[in-house]
């Protein structure tokens, strides 16, 4: 198949959102788990903004004048983050996903690194990436639930202000080896993001409680007291997280409050990429 591709624009919302809703709706159909996008609307409110915003980098594929496939770069902080990708159903397997790969890794040659989130079960994509130089590098799990606990004591949790970036963004730097500065300035801004001290200094954040967004702490307890501390403050009810798997003591309590495991995950990797210490959870990218 002929594949151009070109960058999108506001024109191409509506069939991007289509495809992208279709296509995962299809893949986490034929694997039986639930879909990241599980309806039309919420695909295309993410897909409008990744589409109109200047941080992110979007472009279609075309085949004869209709589009057939779109992808996005997060280009908001040093190490890039690809994602969503989809392709019509009725494409798929003709080489426009490898075509829009190729092209965002082009993109993005000149960043520190490239990293994406691939859904586990799904055997294309995982066979597509590492055939474009991608390596898994942490298995995770979608969790999603409501907290049965209550706050700890000895930390203050509270919502995160302006004067935390600079904190936050040092121990990003010190634990997850790398600069999100840009996702936290973002978070203060658009999301409901939060913060626990300990002894009169930042242990943990997180940008939100969500499978969109990233989390830090120095340790396990720490995470375990930002997630009980931002619940009660109001954060979503229902939450959803990415959790990696080498926290088992912390899988093992957060099934014992009441969340349960969605479906399997990984970060895979390009480039520069340093083992996250401490605890941390991967946002919709990294």
């Amino acid at each position: 198949m002929n594949v151009a591709l070109r960058r999108a624009t506001a024109a191409d919302i509506a069939a991007c959102s289509r495809i992208n809703y279709e296509a995962f709706q299809d893949i986490s159909d034929r694997h039986q788990f639930p879909t990241d996008f599980p309806t039309l609307e919420f695909s295309t409110e993410i897909i409008g903004f990744l589409i109109e915003s200047p941080l992110f980098f979007e472009l279609v594929a075309e085949s004869e004048g209709a589009v057939v496939g779109c992808g996005f770069m997060d280009e908001r902080n040093p190490i890039r983050g690809i994602g969503p990708v989809s392709v019509d159903r009725t494409f798929q397997g003709c080489g426009a996903g490898r075509a829009m790969m190729q092209a965002l890794l082009e993109r993005g040659k000149e960043a520190n690194g490239i990293r994406l989130v691939q859904e586990s079960f799904n055997m294309a994509s995982l066979s597509l990436y590492t055939s474009l130089g991608f390596e898994v590098k942490e298995p995770f799990v979608l969790l999603e639930g409501k907290f049965r606990g209550q706050p700890e004591s000895g930390f203050e949790v509270r919502p995160m202000a302006s004067e935390d970036v600079g904190e936050c963004a040092a121990l990003c730097e010190k634990l997850y080896g790398c600069d999100r500065t840009a996702d936290i300035e973002w978070a203060l801004n658009a999301d409901s993001p939060f913060v626990a001290c300990k002894d009169g200094r930042i242990a943990a954040y997180t940008c939100a409680i969500s499978a969109l967004s990233h989390s830090l702490a120095e340790t396990e307890a720490d995470m375990q007291a930002l997630l009980l501390g931002a619940t009660a403050l109001g954060c979503e009810e229902v939450v959803s997280f990415h959790l990696p798997l080498r926290y088992a003591s912390l899988f093992r309590w957060c099934l014992h409050q009441g969340l349960r495991a969605i479906k399997p995950m990984s970060v895979m990797s390009v480039g520069e990429y340093r083992q996250p210490q401490g605890c941390y959870f991967p946002s919709f990218v990294y």
